[in-house]
């Protein structure tokens, strides 16, 4: 458990990162990705794990989990850096609802009538993080509205990248699939940084190594080592508590205050992602059982 809390604790921190290192998300994230390829290669390598895919096709999955990895990462930053850590957090734990609404499209079936009603949920909490709906005294700038839709956009393209992962790639170790999704990822958007290695600050390099050795790699490690000994449920549920680490640290670093509206919005939301998660992982202890 202490483990587990560990890790969450260290994914909830990886936000506030958007807002410390003063370099546009897509630079963030392209540095991040490349440092973490270097990592995880070492990783795999000391491990005497495979590195070769089995076949081409799974390469093109690779990819394509890579540009979703690759949209899903800067649109997260980029939405934190034009609104709050609390907005970006928040508008990116939808994603366990877009999960349940795509995820059967796959199957070729219809969302459930529950699945439906838990989205009208989480909109009426979306709606709560908008301050001209529910005051006339608040303005909403641009770049907060800009920040909730790409909030938004990172939790689609989260939850379309762990189906993929689920119903394409599961042959794989969490660790090969990292490797492939930051790889690509790295590959699409250096091309496109804006600040060369030598521009950037010492203090920014520092924050760089920070993020990608501790807030990055290490709460996967310790998320992974954690789950051989608890149950998935135990870990989905405690994983909700990364947006409260989120906004607590970024309430106490960056001096952000959430309004009372966001903080309703956000436990509305939460509260029906961590139904549905609740739910899923019953149904599929079901279906384990059935099958025994």
């Amino acid at each position: 458990m202490l483990k587990l809390h560990l890790g969450v604790m260290l994914l909830g921190v990886s936000g506030l990162f958007a807002k410390l290192i003063q370099l546009s998300a897509t630079d963030i994230i392209a540095y991040r990705s490349l440092l973490t390829v270097f990592v995880l290669f070492i990783v795999l390598r000391l491990s005497k794990s495979k590195i070769r895919l089995n076949s081409f096709k799974d390469y093109k999955i690779a990819l394509v989990l890579g540009l979703l990895a690759a949209t899903h990462w800067v649109t997260y930053f980029t939405s934190i850096q034009m609104s709050s850590v609390a907005v970006g957090m928040i508008t990116l734990f939808t994603y366990p609802v877009f999960t349940v609404l795509l995820e059967p499209l796959f199957r070729k079936q219809r969302p459930s009538l529950r699945d439906i009603l838990v989205s009208v949920v989480v909109s009426f909490g979306i709606s709560m993080l908008f301050p001209t709906l529910w005051s006339s005294g608040i303005t909403l700038s641009d770049d907060y509205l800009i920040g909730i839709v790409l909030g938004l956009v990172s939790a689609i393209t989260m939850a379309l990248r762990n189906i993929g992962i689920q119903h394409y790639f599961k042959a794989y170790s969490g660790t090969q699939s990292m490797f492939y999704q930051f790889l690509v990822t790295a590959l699409i958007l250096m091309p496109f940084v804006g600040t060369s290695p030598i521009m950037i600050s010492v203090d920014d390099w520092q924050l760089l190594i920070l993020f990608t050795a501790f807030f990055s790699a290490a709460p996967h490690v310790l998320f992974a080592s954690a789950i051989h000994k608890l149950s998935a449920k135990t870990a989905g549920l405690i994983a909700y508590l990364q947006p409260l680490y989120g906004i607590s640290l970024g309430f106490l670093l960056l001096a952000e205050v959430p309004t009372l509206m966001t903080l309703l919005g956000g436990v509305i939301i939460l509260s029906a992602a961590i139904y549905e998660t609740y739910l899923s992982n019953k149904h599929a202890k079901n279906n384990e059982v059935t099958q025994e």
